[in-house]
């Protein structure tokens, strides 16, 4: 009995440590999902215990582990790494989904590249920078493209006058691409002018980045490299893509400001509202959203001129002798003391522009079902601006002003009121088989409707005397563009043992332009009294200009990494214009990794820009005043027109490109990124707006325009043309480093940019103008030569600093701008030295959802070099050049930031 017993204790012993041992050899099943917001993320890196896996398309993943206790590490590119503990029970399936949040400085790209495969900005084969919305708040300025100014080191705006144009690598704002989502923004209708001093890239049309409402943003992407071949001809500089937000929650930004100086008040404020839209028909975990954003920005106009000391009611006689020019001056000194003329009110382009700017946005996206997505996105944008022209002096004769309204001259204020609206829809999936697709339309309004006041129109002096209009509408310039998109991608592999991915993609757009110009109301461009005023022309209906034209692309782009550690992407784009023919452009990117923390790449690309329509046929009658402040009438005529054909120049064509860029990228640190990369640019048939070509009795020029008496008013003549050829190189240096220690982090980082433009060969003229002295010095004369290889800035340096602890967050800042250089036809060369601004601020985070900032751009209160030559003064009237002031000269500003989030 006993010996039974025994055996059955045994057996049950052996039966439980059996059972036993088969629940415990039992593995867990864990899958969960990745995501960021309603995003989901592929390629995440999961491991957990001694298994290691990555997620799918749907950023799903799914493993065995042994049960029990075990740390979930999630790691992403451009994603902060996520850890968590997980209890893992035998024979159960246990499902998560986990939320990743990037990383600023190393998130995500969408250019670049069309594969799926998502990269980091330290893991491209060309150099890319991100920069998230919130840190573009935290610089301090009000506008985006002053934003990036202070933020990208070969990012370049000069500040306002109508816009701020932008350029990048020290090409010009027409050789930058803008995306919005990834699609094609349409550029503005404002041709940059060589009448409005201070603006870069003259003659060429850029973007309205400050159209975009800067709450919707979630992050822009700088992407430094030729990319004609991948999104267009016109991304010969590079490409900056805004990518708007999509989460769920709301924000709302203000900031309170002025300049040292009490003047140039800004009021901003922000609101962002996202929401989630669910389909209920869907068992899945995808999601749709909506997104709101609207804003309002005020900025009062500030005054940094000097005294005008010119001649004001009187004229120096014809061949005066120095007594008599003394005499003269001593005159209309009297005359302006007896009058009270206020000499500091005829300087113009001396300050900020007066302007009120508001817009909204909407951005949403809705699934259809687990493959099919729709989604869409509005903006709308409405400026207004109020700026002082040129003063018209009583010297001028009653020519040009009318003495009964105005005896002591007037400053005419121009009132342009810009408005600007977007809207793209489309529809985008995969298929069964992995097939990525979309289809996309986007539509792009941009109008420039001018008005003036305290203005006239000189020829109802005589016919309506103190009664005559004051107030005008002057016409309105308006583009268009409608661009369709449809694109491929697909993520494939033919040999597992040597690739570790290959993506190919493809599509094709279709492109409509339409260039339209309105007139004014009669009372502006009419001549009344054609008898007393024979002289008088501005822009009438002759002039009128409404042009559209077509553009067809195909692009096919094949990205693969091979095992051994090489990235190679090679992309192929045709472009067809209707009214230029069409052309190939291709480019070949590749990377390859050293190490794991060290890696070269480079690539290489060419590309054309054909002229915008702008370019084309903008016509443009207009006074404007020379060096000795004489009124003056300059004719801007399209290359095809008569007077243009009479000269014997040549019709526009297409800029041809290449493209050079290498570098390398290391994490030679554990906390420290650097990126350097080197570039050069050629650029052959370079479009410009040539100089004016004066016409005087007698000269070859007014003998060649004597047979079109319309124009026998006009003085000067200005026109397109691909005058020059140009080579720009330059080298770009980022380093990042970041380091945390409990509730304190501190971030440093140091961006540079040297950059060198310069004209090779001779400047191109015709064999008529090349009978007439000087003429190719005319057709892009000395100034501008100098406005396009010394305008910019040759360096940039910002070095940030960012330190947090507990509730509060300090930010330094330092940016140095190098130095410029002006050469005025006829006046002194002028060398302004490079200036170092350095900007602080502090935020308190009284609670999770509210910060405060206070805060000071350009601390110290640094100028610009004044001008030392008292010929480029204006007569006293101007201190600061606006030429060549990358920063402006409105000295120091102090600011006040509130932020709320829910």
């Amino acid at each position: 009995m006993r010996r039974t017993f025994d055996c059955n204790i045994v057996l049950l012993l052996f039966i439980i440590f059996f059972v036993n041992n088969i629940s415990y050899s039992q593995d867990a099943t864990i899958s969960g999902t990745i995501r960021y917001g309603n995003e989901l993320l592929q390629g995440a890196t999961v491991s957990l215990g001694n298994k290691t896996t990555v997620t799918d398309q749907d950023g799903k993943f799914s493993f065995s582990v042994k049960p029990g206790i075990h740390k979930i590490i999630i790691t992403h590119a451009g994603y902060k790494k996520l850890e968590q503990t997980i209890i893992a029970e035998a024979g159960n399936t246990k499902s998560f989904d986990f939320e990743v949040m990037p990383v600023d400085l190393l998130a995500e790209v969408m250019i670049g590249s069309r594969s799926k495969i998502q990269r980091s900005n330290l893991n491209t084969p060309v150099p890319i920078d991100v920069f998230s919305g919130q840190r573009l708040v935290e610089t301090g300025q009000i506008t985006i493209t002053q934003m990036l100014n202070f933020l990208a080191p070969s990012f370049t705006a000069s500040r306002e006058v109508l816009n701020e144009p932008a350029t990048l690598r020290g090409l010009d704002p027409q050789h930058v691409l803008i995306l919005i989502n990834g699609i094609r923004y349409h550029p503005m209708v404002w041709l940059f002018s060589g009448m409005l001093k201070g603006q870069l890239g003259k003659g060429s049309v850029g973007n309205d980045l400050n159209s975009i409402p800067f709450p919707a943003i979630e992050k822009i992407e700088v992407l430094r490299d030729g990319a004609a071949a991948q999104y267009g001809s016109d991304a010969i500089a590079g490409v900056i893509n805004i990518k708007l937000k999509k989460k769920e929650g709301t924000s709302f930004h203000s900031q309170l400001g002025q300049f040292y100086k009490g003047d140039g008040e800004k009021i901003i404020a922000g609101l962002y509202h996202g929401i989630s839209l669910k389909n209920k028909r869907l068992t899945t975990a995808k999601e749709g959203y909506m997104s709101f954003s609207a804003y309002y920005r005020n900025q009062a106009e500030t005054f940094r001129g000097g005294t005008y000391e010119g001649l004001v009611y009187l004229n120096y006689p014809s061949n005066a002798t120095h007594d008599d020019s003394i005499n003269t001056k001593q005159q209309d000194d009297q005359l302006v003391q007896s009058r009270g003329f206020n000499r500091k009110a005829v300087p113009d382009n001396a300050g900020n522009t007066k302007f009120i700017s508001k817009g909204i946005s909407i951005n949403a996206a809705y699934p259809v079902n687990d493959h099919i997505e729709l989604f869409m996105t509005t903006m709308v944008n409405s400026r207004r601006l109020d700026r002082g022209a040129s003063f018209r002096l009583p010297r001028e004769g009653s020519d040009f002003i009318n003495y009964i309204l105005y005896p002591d001259g007037v400053q005419p204020r121009g009132r342009a009121h810009t408005v600007d609206v977007t809207t793209i829809a489309g529809i985008k999936g995969k298929t069964k088989k992995e097939l990525y697709w979309d289809i996309a339309s986007s539509y792009g309004i941009n109008s420039l409707r001018a008005m003036s006041s305290n203005s006239f129109n000189v020829t109802q002096t005589l016919i309506l005397g103190a009664n005559a209009q004051t107030s005008f509408y002057e016409g309105t310039d308006i583009f268009k563009q409608l661009t369709n998109d449809i694109n491929f991608s697909k993520q494939v592999l033919l040999n597992k043992n040597q690739f570790k991915t290959l993506s190919i993609g493809w599509g094709a757009e279709w492109r409509l332009e339409n260039y339209r110009t309105k007139q004014g109301e009669e009372a502006y461009w009419k001549n009344y009294d054609t008898a007393n005023y024979p002289r008088f022309s501005v822009q009438g209906p002759e002039n009128l200009v409404n042009k559209t034209r077509n553009v067809f692309g195909a692009y096919a782009e094949l990205e693969s990494e091979f095992k051994n550690n090489l990235l190679i992407n090679i992309a192929g784009r045709y472009e067809y214009y209707n009214d230029f023919g069409g052309n190939i452009a291709g480019k070949l990117a590749a990377r390859y990794k050293l190490s794991r923390k060290f890696l070269v790449r480079a690539s290489v690309n060419n590309g054309f820009r054909a002229p915008s329509l702008q370019q084309r046929y903008r016509t443009s009658i207009a006074y404007s005043l020379n060096a000795r402040r004489e009124p003056i009438l300059i004719g801007t005529f399209p290359n095809d027109h008569a007077v243009v054909k009479a000269l014997g120049v040549p019709l526009l064509t297409a800029e041809k490109t290449l493209n050079l860029s290498g570098g390398i990228t290391t994490t030679f640190l554990k906390n420290i990124n650097l990126t350097v990369d080197a570039y050069w640019i050629q650029i052959k048939n370079r479009i410009v707006q040539g100089g004016n070509f004066e016409r005087k009795s007698g000269n070859a020029i007014d003998l060649i325009l004597s047979p079109y008496p319309e124009f026998k008013e006009i003085t000067r003549i200005a026109f397109f043309t691909n005058a020059i050829n140009t080579r720009t190189k330059g080298i770009d240096l980022i380093v990042d480093g970041n380091w945390s220690k409990k509730k304190e982090s501190l971030g440093i980082s140091v961006a540079a940019n040297l950059n060198s433009t310069r004209l090779y060969g001779p400047v191109k003229t015709s064999e008529k103008l090349s009978t007439i002295p000087g003429s190719s010095n005319t057709l892009f004369n000395t100034e501008d030569s100098v406005r396009l290889e010394r305008g910019q800035p040759g360096s940039k340096v910002i070095l940030m600093l960012t330190y947090k602890t507990g509730k509060t967050k300090l930010m330094i800042r330092n940016t140095r701008f190098g130095k410029t250089i002006i050469a005025p036809i006829g006046f002194p060369q002028e060398t302004f030295s490079s200036k170092i601004l350095t900007d602080i601020s502090i935020t308190y985070s009284l609670k999770t959802w509210v910060s405060f900032t206070i805060g000071a751009n350009n601390i110290a209160n640094i100028y610009p070099d004044r001008l030392k030559h008292y010929e480029n003064t204006s007569q006293g009237g101007r201190v600061y050049s606006p030429e060549a002031s990358p920063f402006g000269f409105n000295g120091g500003y102090y600011f006040l930031n509130m932020s709320f989030n829910w």
